[in-house]
């Protein structure tokens, strides 16, 4: 997952580290004297730490890297990664497949300029079976998983409904779980890759009548991008070739109803294209889609629109 999303100036200072690859931050509306609040920020980014440390294949000595180097078909796991590659399963099926965490090697593929074949569908399968603390993997020899966006966006999830304070966001790298109280506002920028520090528009979200959650994350083929012969490669594998998705999308925006959900359809929508990205995303728990095109284009729904500042 790659987020171009940057948080506009009015937010409240915070406390942010590098985490996964990318940089994480959390910042909160509180009553709450500055050093208080950035002292319980940075409490909550140790949380997000620990989790972060189980989940990452930056780390060798991670959980997910353990997992992935095990020669076994049968390997045991603890809660957080299990809670993260039930949450991969679910959004493997709510997107028919497009979201498929089981491409590691794709990926690092792309990153090499290799050609990767698609392996079969019997040589892919994988599964939990569920203990009373976490779970067994059950895969066949090869599988190896990269849940990169999918684990960012579960993590700012998660730290969110630990975070104290009125109102509170976490950005996790660009997939941003968000929580207000009435009368609080937060202002969001959303980049625009074809010019550094310029925005294609600033979501801004209220509430009045009672606290309220969301999630924005923002995806595309901007970042993450590595050169390769006479052209590009970037890391949203399309999982019906395993290979970087030809997609019109530069860039996709998603508002929904947590981090999680809006970062696999950001995704989602860069995979598809704009002609099925807006049907695709026309559902229960998705509240705007805004779509930048390789022509230029920038197209929004009405969901979106209402919240376009």
């Amino acid at each position: 997952m790659s987020a171009v999303l940057d948080l506009a100036p009015a937010l409240p200072a915070g406390a942010a580290r590098p985490m996964m690859g990318g940089r994480v931050s959390v910042h909160l509306i509180d009553d709450a004297a500055p050093m208080e609040r950035e002292e319980a920020a940075q409490a909550v980014l140790d949380r997000i730490a620990t989790w972060a440390s189980r989940l990452t294949r930056f780390d060798p000595g991670s959980e997910l890297s353990h997992l992935n180097d095990a020669p076994g078909r049968e390997i045991a796991v603890g809660p957080t990664l299990t809670t993260v590659l039930d949450w991969a399963r679910q959004a493997e099926g709510l997107t028919d497949g497009l979201v498929d965490v089981a491409m590691l090697d794709a990926r690092l593929g792309a990153e090499r300029g290799d050609e990767v074949s698609r392996p079969g569908a019997a040589s892919r399968r994988w599964s939990l079976r569920r203990r009373q603390r976490g779970s067994i993997v059950v895969r066949e020899p090869g599988v190896r998983f990269d849940l990169d966006g999918v684990a960012k966006g579960w993590l700012a999830d998660r730290a969110l409904a630990i975070a104290p304070g009125r109102s509170a966001i976490v950005d996790g790298d660009g997939d941003v779980a968000i929580r207000l109280a009435p009368g609080d506002e937060w202002g969001i920028g959303i980049a625009d890759p074809r010019t550094s520090g310029t925005l294609l528009g600033a979501v801004r979200l209220t509430t009045t009548s009672e606290a309220r959650t969301w999630g924005l994350a923002t995806s595309g083929t901007s970042v993450h991008r590595w050169p390769h012969g006479a052209g590009f490669a970037h890391h949203l594998i399309d999982p019906r070739t395993w290979r970087p998705a030809v997609t019109d999308v530069v860039q996709a925006t998603v508002l929904a109803d947590s981090a999680r959900l809006a970062e696999v359809l950001a995704k989602v929508a860069v995979i598809a294209g704009s002609e099925q990205a807006f049907e695709m995303l026309d559902r229960p728990g998705v509240h705007g889609l805004l779509v930048l095109t390789e022509r230029g284009g920038l197209r929004a729904d009405q969901g979106m629109v209402r919240w376009l500042a």
